[in-house]
């Protein structure tokens, strides 16, 4: 997009407010400053809104097309303590916005004002979401889709930004992006017993890591050449050293593109972990869910998406798919899209750190170049 006045105008408004969503990082549902400072940004824009879709989410319309584009970021931040002594660091003791969901929603929040002074202009009606919980183990994206906030979309698109790509460029990937995620968590129970008497106990660890051993090795046989991650954080049992432990916890996040392999893991996690239960003469309770779906970017969308932004002047550079999850997923059980990512870093150091770190802080140039991608997609349909 061609800077102006106006443009240039709306990428300071969008640095302002990413500083103040950042002074004041909320997390998962419990949004009430961010929820204000959204609403309070689109009430000045003239935008309409509505939070009927469920707790801490906003949702606004802009045109009056036949076809309906929604376009999301999310607004939540994570528990993390910030040390980027930034002047406008976090105010909020144990929180912070590490992965850059401040510069999500100022992005959003300019793209909504440049829309509603283009409104005229646009010829499809864009439907801008403001979505709670990406971070969350509850998704608010799964939240706001059973309460139908994709009805009558024709596809979704969305943002993320990335520090391993350079500001100014648009990273795209095509078909399978983020991986599904199944964050398990199995508990054995046994018999606690003195330690000097193990028979008269049920040892759960045990019987815990026969199935962390029978499981890795089941996932990669059923995988073959499938793409996967099991990995096991958490594997907690007992109290004392002269004690048979009575419970034992395995936590392991399983992700996967793959949904056929992944209900076959579901089959044999369960056959497995009972089969060592009944044999220990202890029980096993078992919580497998999906917190998320994969991310596809569909092809017609990305190569629409693509093909206008080159016609724009943006610059437009290939991504890696990844096995990192995104609650993304969830739009597109519903309709088709896709999320592109924003390069963050400055390539002059400072500004390179990963996300979910302490240090995180990405170039706030790049901001601009979200916005624009955004806009010159919009505008082109």
């Amino acid at each position: 997009m061609k800077e102006t006045i106006e443009t240039r105008e709306i990428f300071e408004r969008m640095v302002t407010l990413r500083r103040e969503l950042h002074k004041h990082p909320e997390v998962g549902f419990d949004l009430p400053q961010t929820v204000k400072t959204v609403e309070d940004e689109l009430r000045e824009a003239g935008v309409d809104f509505t939070e009927s879709y469920g707790k801490s989410s906003v949702v606004a319309e802009i045109g009056t097309g036949e076809k309906t584009v929604a376009v999301r970021a999310d607004t939540d931040a994570l528990p993390i303590e910030e040390k980027t002594c930034l002047p406008y660091s976090s105010e909020n003791k144990g929180m912070m916005h590490a992965c850059g969901h401040d510069s999500h929603t100022a992005v959003l929040l300019g793209l909504a004002r440049y829309l509603k002074a283009h409104e005229k202009e646009l010829k499809t009606k864009v439907r801008l979401i403001f979505q709670p919980s990406e971070e969350g183990a509850v998704s608010g994206a799964k939240m706001l889709v059973e309460n139908s906030v994709m009805d009558g979309v024709d596809h979704i698109i969305g943002t993320h930004c990335e520090p391993g790509a350079n500001t100014g460029e648009i990273a795209v990937c095509r078909g399978d992006f983020m991986a599904a995620c199944v964050p398990l968590r199995i508990v054995f129970t046994g018999r606690c017993s003195h330690a000097t008497a193990p028979k008269a106990g049920i040892d759960a660890i045990e019987m815990a890591n026969e199935a962390y051993v029978r499981l890795k090795k089941s996932v990669a046989e059923l995988a073959g050449m499938k793409e996967y991650i099991w990995s096991v954080g958490v594997f907690r049992g007992g109290e004392a050293h002269n004690v048979i432990a009575e419970n034992c916890r395995l936590e392991i996040s399983f992700r996967f593109y793959d949904n056929n392999f992944a209900e076959e893991m579901r089959k044999t996690t369960f056959s497995i972990c009972e089969e060592i239960a009944a044999s220990f003469g202890g029980k096993v309770d078992i919580d497998w869910h999906l917190s998320t779906p994969a991310v596809h970017n569909d092809e017609r969308v990305t190569n629409d998406f693509v093909a206008a932004l080159k016609a724009a002047g943006n610059k437009v550079v290939p991504l890696e798919k990844k096995m990192g999850s995104e609650d993304f997923g969830w739009y597109l059980t519903k309709s088709p899209g896709m999320i592109f990512r924003f390069g963050t870093n400055s390539g002059s150091g400072g500004f390179a750190s990963g996300l979910h770190t302490s240090d995180f802080c990405p170039d706030e140039k790049s901001l601009k170049y979200a916005f624009s991608a955004f806009a010159d997609y919009l505008f082109s349909l």
